[in-house]
C-alpha cells in the first residue's frame, strides 16, 4: 500500500506546472512599443527584449540570460539585479522600468 501512495506522489509530481513556465511566450506592451519573447535556455531562461532605440531610432534587442528564484525571473543588469514578476490573476509580466513597472500583456 505504501509503494502504491509514493508511486502516485511521484506520478502527480511531474503533471504541474514546472518553475518559470507561466513567464514562457511572447509579451508585448503597445503604449511602450516593446515586446518580450521568453524562452528556456537550458535550466535557465533567455529574454530578449525589442523596444525603441531612442538613440539611434528603430528598434533594439537586447538579449538577457535569467534565472527563476522564489516566483520570479531574475536578470543581472549594469543597475544591479532585476526581477520580472508574473501576475497570474491578470495573466501580465511586470517588468520593471527607470519609472516603475511596465505590464505586458500574452500575445495569443
Amino acid at each position: 500500500m505504501a509503494v502504491c501512495a509514493i508511486a502516485t506522489a511521484v506520478a502527480l509530481s511531474g503533471c504541474g506546472q514546472r518553475d518559470g513556465e507561466q513567464f514562457l511566450g511572447k509579451w508585448e506592451n503597445a503604449k511602450r512599443k516593446e515586446t518580450v519573447e521568453i524562452t528556456k535556455n537550458g535550466d535557465s531562461f533567455l529574454v530578449a527584449d525589442t523596444h525603441p532605440n531612442f538613440a539611434f531610432g528603430g528598434l533594439q534587442t537586447d538579449k538577457i540570460p535569467a534565472t527563476y528564484q522564489s516566483g520570479v525571473l531574475q536578470v543581472a543588469t549594469g543597475f544591479g539585479t532585476m526581477n520580472i514578476g508574473y501576475d497570474k490573476a491578470h495573466d501580465l509580466l511586470l517588468m520593471p522600468t527607470m519609472g516603475g513597472t511596465a505590464e505586458l500583456t500574452r500575445v495569443k
